[in-house]
């Protein structure tokens, strides 16, 4: 696992050299809520959730490039990951699958959306894979972000095909977890501040689309611990998948909400 962010920032960068777009004319929460802030939906949670009305938008994907939007400070871009034991399609990037992990236009547009982020695989027997952005990579590098202005992330979500896993990890990588942070330990020799025990809570994946809203203090790392998280040293939020599961999901208009 250690591994899985090796080598996304530098192939990001290259494959993104442009530069990102930004739509013009559309209000920042447009798309979450499909035009009615506040609406009630059938929450990939459970039950009836309510998406969240004063959002900052982080990626809509309608610009069809890996880039997030460049706003609130945020610069990075999608990647996928896993352990190298199964199949995932976007691959991971590498010199010999130089293949970026960019919007997949829907057969069936979500109201004014045309454009999401998808990805399927299986036969992943180690840990796993996913996939996400960074939310202050710029030039290649890995910095730390200050999200806590913010209440929690929202996003909305479906099943590509309904035989596949019904739910899925979400993920906060903060300066806590990931070796970039300078405090965790990486050589796995420290079993009390292990690298890579990120902030995670769990999505529910059903076929049609619904929204996903997880407050922050929804988000606990594995290793246990009372302390709240660090909302100041964001590095990326991913989505994941445990070794076993068939996944295929979408993953469209993520952003914070305060």
């Amino acid at each position: 696992m250690a591994k899985r962010r090796a080598a996304w920032m530098c192939a990001a960068w290259t494959l993104t050299a442009g530069g990102c777009t930004t739509l013009v004319g559309l209000d920042d929460g447009y798309h979450l809520v499909d035009g009615a802030g506040g609406e009630a939906g059938a929450g990939a949670g459970g039950g009836e959730v309510v998406v969240p009305t004063d959002v900052e938008l982080i990626d809509d994907m309608e610009d069809g490039d890996s880039a997030i939007d460049e706003a609130g400070g945020r610069v990075g871009y999608w990647y996928s990951f896993n352990d190298g034991t199964g199949t995932q399609t976007p691959p991971v990037y590498s010199e010999e699958n130089p293949v970026g992990f960019i919007p997949e236009a829907l057969a069936e547009p979500r109201g004014e959306s045309t454009m999401a982020m998808h990805t399927f695989g299986s036969g992943f027997t180690e840990w796993g894979a996913g996939f996400g952005f960074a939310l202050n990579g710029p030039d290649g590098g890995l910095l730390a972000y200050d999200a806590s202005a913010y209440s929690g992330i929202v996003f909305w979500a479906k099943l590509g095909d309904a035989g596949a896993a019904t739910t899925m990890k979400v993920n906060i990588t903060d300066k806590t977890s990931d070796p970039a942070g300078g405090i965790c330990d990486e050589s796995g020799e420290d079993v009390a501040n292990p690298c890579f025990d990120d902030w995670s809570s769990t999505a529910r994946l059903g076929t049609a689309w619904a929204p996903v809203v997880i407050p922050f203090e929804e988000f606990a790392r594995g290793g246990g611990g009372a302390e709240p998280i660090d909302l100041t040293g964001l590095f990326a939020i991913e989505f994941g998948f445990t070794e076993g599961e068939d996944f295929d999901v979408y993953i469209d208009d993520v952003g914070f909400y305060k």
